[in-house]
Order: C-alpha cells, then structure tokens, then sequence
C-alpha cells in the first residue's frame, strides 16, 4: 500500500513529530510506501487563491504534487494538534488546496459528492491539553469524518487521541506512541 502520511506542528521536538515516527515506522516496518509530509518543514502556503477555487488546481507545484499524491494513495494518516477545537491553519489550507474538486472529489447532480481517490482508510493522530477524551461530535472529529474524509471516498476513519499532552509522564508517552504504532498497523494491515 502507499500511505500519505500528513505532519502539521511547528516544533521538531513535539510529541506530534515523536506520533508521527511512531506510525511511520509501524507502517514501514508492515512493508507499506510511506510518504511523510511535515507541512511546516515544507513551508506549505496554506493560502488558497481564487484561480484555484476556479480552475480546480494549482500554480504551486508543491500543492500539485500533494494533491497526484494523495489521488492516488491507498491510505492516509494525519498527526495534528487540536487547537480551539479544531485543525491547525496550516493544515486547514493543505485541504482546502489540496483536497479540492476534480483531483480529490467531484460533486454529483444531487449536490453530494463521489470521492475520487483511492483512499479508503484513514488515521487521525491529535494530541490536546484538554484533559478529556473528544465527544464523537467534537469539532475536529466532525471535520474528517463528516466532510473531508468521506468526500475523497474513505469509509473507515480510525482515531487516536493523545490528551492531556501538558504534564504527561514520559511513561505516559511512551504508552501514546506504542498505541500509535499498533493503531496504524491495525487500521492499514500488512503490505
């Protein structure tokens, strides 16, 4: 399988980047092509422009390469914090420039919409300070599940919450990280 994995916090030594190896090498190790994107270490734009609303792609070849990218994998993780219960900025722009019509979706006669990657399955990696699991509806959850991810055709959406990241041990980290490493071989399987 090829997976996309997705990066989107500011600091190399954040328990995000420590998630993000985590499932690299759990996925690696289970013989998938992994493909890691670290948005900030990319200096990924995050500002969509109107040609792009209009024409459905993009002047910025590294936007189009994320999108021929992500048309074509068959699996997709995405480590982020949830900050005001939401996504970061930048990784807001990644979807609206990336995720976008014609490459990830196109929209039917009905106003829905039919995905069209090859993504079927997804992981979704946060960490908060909150020191509360999320609500099935929270607002992060909400985004991927209802709108971004079953818009590009995924049908299975799994979700590791890592919380309360202020003043966690680094026993308690290190447990976040094995559950990371088990949670993305069990969602994508052996290659």
């Amino acid at each position: 399988m090829h997976i996309v994995l997705v990066l989107a916090h500011p600091d190399p030594e954040s328990l995000n980047h420590a998630a993000a190896r985590s499932a690299f090498e759990a996925l690696e190790q289970a013989g998938h092509e992994v493909a890691v994107h670290d948005l900030y270490a990319e200096r990924f734009d995050p500002r969509l422009t109107g040609s792009e609303i209009h024409q459905h792609r993009s002047d910025d070849p590294l936007v189009e390469a994320h999108a021929t990218e992500l048309a074509g994998a068959d699996g997709l993780v995405v480590v982020h914090p949830v900050w005001f219960d939401h996504v970061p900025a930048i990784l807001k722009g990644w979807v609206d420039r990336v995720v976008r019509e014609g490459t990830a979706y196109e929209r039917r006669h009905d106003g829905g919409f039919r995905g069209l990657t090859k993504l079927r399955s997804a992981l979704l990696v946060t960490t908060a300070n909150a020191p509360d699991q999320p609500d099935p509806g929270d607002g992060t959850d909400h985004f991927w599940r209802d709108w971004v991810l079953p818009t590009c055709g995924v049908t299975r959406v799994e979700r590791v919450h890592l919380s309360p990241v202020v003043g966690s041990t680094l026993a308690t980290r290190r447990s976040w990280l094995e559950a990371v490493a088990e949670r993305a071989e069990a969602t994508f399987g052996r290659a």
